[in-house]
């Protein structure tokens, strides 16, 4: 458990609790049904996307017990399987270039209605894989076993991975950490996207509280959860957890 990321969910802080505001705004944005299924990018590398779609899809299948899917599409820079102390080998590549029963590719984690769909172990290009009709086969079976589906895919600007995946998701998410993305840089991301077709229905702002000013900070307002040790214990130190 010390290697999941699960040790760094506490229900009672501010993370999750902006966590579960996102998902219920996702899930109010379509008129026409309840939004599903979504994809998770960035303009570039390092601004924190797949570490945002862990914890989302954590907060997800909290709610209500929604049985929820984690697919890590970021072949080239996979992380999902060491957010949840995984074994990457078994995942969507195995399935894509293998063969591999996608039912059996499934990987448990410590809450039941979470899995997830490890990345595999790939010898060869994404976009060649993502290009096939298997891609759209895999999806909706999927789709059929899942209530909702959060994909952590590669960043927009340098590979057009997020755009041909897209196509099977209801939207797309883009994250952009504060303080680093440069406007342009965030500029291009949507660009490139709304050129796409893809339906972008928002983006989220990243290790905002490091640029913001002081007074939007929780700490600022007194709000912060304290659960009071048990008599003969201490307080342990947080550790960190490495992002992407």
């Amino acid at each position: 458990m010390n290697n999941n990321i699960l040790s760094f969910y506490d229900e009672e802080s501010p993370g999750p609790t902006e966590f579960r505001r996102l998902y219920s705004r996702i899930r109010g944005l379509s008129s026409q049904g309840e939004m599903k299924n979504f994809l998770i990018t960035s303009p570039s590398v390092g601004e924190g996307k797949s570490t945002l779609a862990a914890f989302l899809s954590i907060a997800i299948s909290k709610y209500r017990e929604t049985k929820t899917l984690l697919v890590d599409c970021d072949l080239r820079r996979p992380i999902q399987h060491s957010l949840f102390g995984l074994e990457r080998e078994g995942g969507i590549a195995e399935v894509l270039t293998k063969g591999v029963p996608l039912k059996t590719c499934f990987k448990s984690t410590p809450l039941p209605n979470l899995k997830v769909l490890t990345s595999g172990i790939l010898d060869g290009s994404p976009v060649e894989l993502f290009n096939s009709n298997l891609i759209k086969e895999i999806f909706s079976e999927l789709k059929f076993y899942f209530q909702t589906i959060v994909v952590d895919c590669a960043p927009v600007i340098p590979v057009s991975d997020p755009l041909i995946l897209s196509s099977e998701m209801d939207g797309v998410l883009l994250v952009i950490e504060a303080g680093k993305t440069q406007r342009e840089v965030a500029k291009r991301a949507v660009d490139l996207l709304r050129e796409g077709g893809v339906n972008l229905i928002g983006v989220v702002l990243n290790n905002a509280k490091k640029v913001l000013p002081y007074y939007y900070d929780y700490k600022y307002y007194g709000y912060k959860y304290y659960k009071k040790p048990r008599p003969g214990t201490r307080r342990s130190g947080k550790g960190n957890l490495q992002t992407r």
